[in-house]
């Protein structure tokens, strides 16, 4: 199994200094969701991850960094196989394109539609980045492209249709038994889907707060609920990872590997640089 690191909405120069702290401290990867949204006073907030992947590409040699996930029902989906090409020639094949749904929160803050049928509205992405990758896009070819995925009809469907999957919130024996289905679809469509799992590595409280906000929308819940975490000390106990205890943190990443993740994508929150340099220096140690 592979490390790699998710933070979100890092100011440009913060970006290219964690792509050469991955390079020095073994993490492949820098994956950056797309964070954009209206804020309660009705500004903007969220940092372009796009232009943040093409600094730090600029700065380094070998670090993977992806768009993970896309909001792609917000953009459309020529100019997204477009930026991906783009990065994917910058970085000489660096670059992986992660698409999700979003959640029908966010579109409704955003003020645009949420698709009616997000499974169906996903084939349909699938199918057309996938060939873009592949044999549209006349520059940078070959970016893989993962689904963000929550459902067990998620996980299918980019299994069947896409490179891989970028997984959130799963304990290992979920996270087990989630390879083992998207195996099972990959194999009967002639693929071996690859694997992202985010998991957080914060304080305590941060992780805490973190599990509230996110079992407060439907889908995140229904989502707990399916691994019978009923509760935020639930969620925080079976899927994260607490910074103030990094030899705990180290042994629960292995369950992971157990579970046949390739690469989990370490995510820590409510620290400051110093301290989430710290932390992750700590874990592959």
């Amino acid at each position: 199994m592979e490390l790699g690191i998710c933070m979100r909405d890092l100011p440009v120069q913060e970006v290219v200094r964690l792509g050469n702290f991955a390079e020095d401290h073994g993490y492949s990867s820098i994956y950056l969701p797309e964070t954009g949204n209206r804020t309660p006073e009705g500004g903007l907030a969220g940092r372009s991850p796009w232009i943040s992947l093409a600094a730090m590409f600029a700065a380094t040699e070998h670090v993977g960094g992806a768009v993970g996930v896309a909001a792609a029902p917000f953009r459309s989906l020529p100019h997204l196989a477009l930026s991906a090409a783009t990065l994917n020639e910058q970085s000489d094949g660096r670059f992986s394109l992660g698409i999700g749904v979003s959640h029908r929160e966010a579109a409704t803050r955003l003020g645009v539609p949420f698709p009616t049928s997000p499974l169906r509205w996903m084939e349909v992405a699938c199918d057309e980045l996938m060939g873009q990758a592949r044999f549209g896009v006349t520059f940078g070819q070959g970016f893989p492209v993962l689904v963000g995925a929550l459902g067990p009809k998620m996980v299918e469907l980019g299994a069947a249709r896409s490179d891989g999957l970028v997984l959130n919130w799963l304990t290992p024996q979920h996270a087990q038994d989630t390879v083992a289905l998207a195996h099972e679809i990959g194999r009967a469509n002639g693929r071996t889907p690859y694997t992202v799992l985010y998991v957080r590595l914060s304080p305590y409280d941060a992780l805490h707060t973190d599990a509230v906000n996110y079992d407060a929308m439907a889908n995140y819940h229904q989502h707990f609920e399916r691994q019978g975490l009923t509760n935020p000390e639930d969620v925080v106990a079976g899927t994260c990872l607490q910074s103030d205890d990094v030899g705990q943190a180290r042994d629960k990443l292995a369950a992971w590997a157990d579970a046949g993740i390739d690469l989990v994508c370490v995510y820590p929150h409510g620290l400051n640089q110093s301290e989430y340099e710290s932390a992750l220096a700590e874990l592959t140690k």
